[in-house]
């Protein structure tokens, strides 16, 4: 199904209606000032006149965002709880960041006849996993979150991480990088997206809305297209880029983007397809769920 009807206000929801994104820059600036990112200065490679991030020479780019938030968690808490789509780099990403700092990671993922690659990578990298039927992403959010207010040391982490410590890491890391005319980024919850717009207050946004229809304050400033494909269909694979990419998310992006153009344009590439070593996860797993009844009950 196309996503075609965004709506479509200038508004970031990350900046407020009291701040400049400029005023947001350095609100975000001071709640990152005392993180340093583990993970460098991201690696911009250029591709057909096209500057790229390559942040799929790591798990994914919200490793970053999400150190900048789990390293500043209190020590009591040893459990981060997220809702983990059948595709998706939050999870490993969650993941790999919780094992730096010691912590567990449990994840809520929706119920379906065989988990998918995303889904196996988790459990082979450790998450904790439990699976419901559900309509829509949203009610396993609810799920997720009754959950962790249940339990004293675990702390939730909304979809797409969307947390102002996120969000500072990620304008911090983004201001290392020279400002382009132009970014284009794929875009499903609009964390990066927005968060780049703060960083780069005067550069023009292009979002690829790849999985559903922006609500108000999602898009920011960004121009959006809406990308036809399912968002768990993949990219043909002659028109994704000359590099690794998530063919479902970042792959669909490149074939919008002029090449070789007179403008300085930049692509986030957020990440590459986390590598399985056990296939045997995939089978062996039972996600099968009947509908829940009374999701107070999930324990």
């Amino acid at each position: 199904m196309a996503h075609n009807n965004h709506v479509i206000d200038g508004i970031n929801k990350d900046v407020g209606p009291l701040y400049t994104t400029e005023d947001a820059r350095e609100y975000y600036l001071d709640l990152a000032k005392n993180w340093e990112d583990p993970y460098g200065t991201p690696k911009v490679v250029t591709h057909d006149g096209v500057r790229v991030v390559r942040d799929d020479y790591l798990v994914g780019s919200k490793v970053r965002g999400g150190d900048c938030l789990i390293s500043s968690l209190p020590d009591h808490i040893d459990t981060i709880v997220y809702v983990q789509p059948r595709t998706g780099l939050a999870g490993v990403s969650l993941l790999d960041v919780a094992k730096r700092y010691g912590k567990k990671v449990r994840l809520f993922m929706p119920s379906s006849k065989r988990i998918s690659m995303h889904q196996a990578c988790c459990i082979e990298r450790g998450a904790e996993v439990s699976f419901h039927r559900i309509a829509a992403m949203p009610n396993l959010n609810l799920i997720a979150k009754k959950w962790a207010d249940k339990h004293p040391n675990a702390f939730f982490v909304p979809l797409g991480l969307k947390h102002e410590l996120v969000t500072a890491g990620i304008v911090k890391t983004a201001s290392t990088i020279p400002a382009p005319d132009v970014v284009y980024t794929a875009t499903s919850t609009g964390v990066l997206t927005r968060a780049l717009q703060i960083a780069w207050p005067n550069t023009e946004f292009v979002s690829v809305c790849v999985s559903r229809n922006m609500k108000s304050g999602e898009l920011g400033r960004a121009d959006p297209i809406s990308e036809p494909l399912a968002f768990t269909a993949s990219e043909k694979t002659e028109h994704l880029p000359p590099f690794p990419n998530i063919d479902t998310y970042d792959g669909k992006v490149w074939k919008y983007i002029p090449k070789n153009s007179d403008k300085d344009i930049l692509f986030w590439n957020v990440g590459k397809e986390p590598e399985l070593t056990d296939m045997s996860i995939i089978e062996n797993t039972d996600s099968y769920r009947d509908w829940e009844k009374n999701v107070k009950k999930v324990d």
